[in-house]
């Protein structure tokens, strides 16, 4: 199975319960698996659920350093973010070989909005920005319904995407047949958004992979480590 080779500084866009937040957590624990210091800022000022927030003792044992927003895991959701992340961003490109920054940004054009605080400064650090898409979101399960988001998105984040990920899934009730339909999804995003797509996520559930060429995206096999509240 294919291994993502991830920017310095990587930004995860995308809709309200595509799993930016689970593939956030992968990236960081695989980056940080691989001896590298990983820094995963959680960005979501809009959403009290799914939040990269929720895991600090997973992160803490692998030794990523968690941003997250002000109050978060409390009883008050106050929308605010400390200034931590200025000097990450400059602290990543100064080492790029080993550092990473993996920004997780709260779901649609709102959520969006919280990047553009520091969307020149990502800007300027050639940030790699990642448009996460699903075939079973609600209400993207058409390949046009989501690339028509992608502009106000980046409209509001001040920020353009560079490529699409694809977290096409259904929980522990994926198939291969899921897995399948998701690429198929994806390519059609990818092509009506003019955008390279940058890989295939696939849950570690799905007991066969799919066949794959040289030329197709790569595929990256990941636990589920976003879990229910209830």
């Amino acid at each position: 199975m294919a291994k993502l080779e991830l920017a310095p500084i990587t930004v995860l866009m995308g809709h309200a319960g595509v799993g930016k937040t689970n593939v956030a957590l992968g990236f960081a624990l695989a980056e940080a698996a691989a001896g590298r210091e990983v820094t995963l800022a959680d960005l979501d000022v809009v959403n009290p659920y799914f939040r990269s927030s929720d895991y600090p003792e997973l992160l803490d044992d692998a030794g990523v350093r968690l941003i997250a927003p002000v109050l978060a895991r409390t009883t008050l959701d106050t929308p605010s973010l400390t200034g931590e992340l200025d000097a990450v961003i400059e602290l990543a490109l100064a080492a790029p070989e080993h550092r990473r920054l993996i920004l997780d940004v709260g779901g649609d054009d709102d959520g969006a909005t919280t990047i553009g605080r520091w969307s020149a400064q990502l800007r300027k650090a050639d940030a790699r920005v990642l448009y996460v898409v699903s075939a079973f979101r609600a209400l993207t399960q058409a390949p046009e319904e989501a690339a028509a988001m992608l502009p106000s998105i980046e409209e509001h984040a001040h920020l353009r995407a560079d490529a699409i990920l694809n977290t096409s899934n259904l929980g522990d009730e994926t198939t291969i047949e899921h897995v399948e339909r998701g690429r198929v999804f994806a390519r059609e995003v990818a092509r009506l958004c003019g955008l390279p797509l940058e890989a295939t996520v696939i849950p570690d559930v799905v007991g066969e992979m799919p066949e794959a060429s040289e030329e197709d995206e790569p595929m990256l096999l990941m636990p589920r480590h976003v879990r229910l509240p209830w």
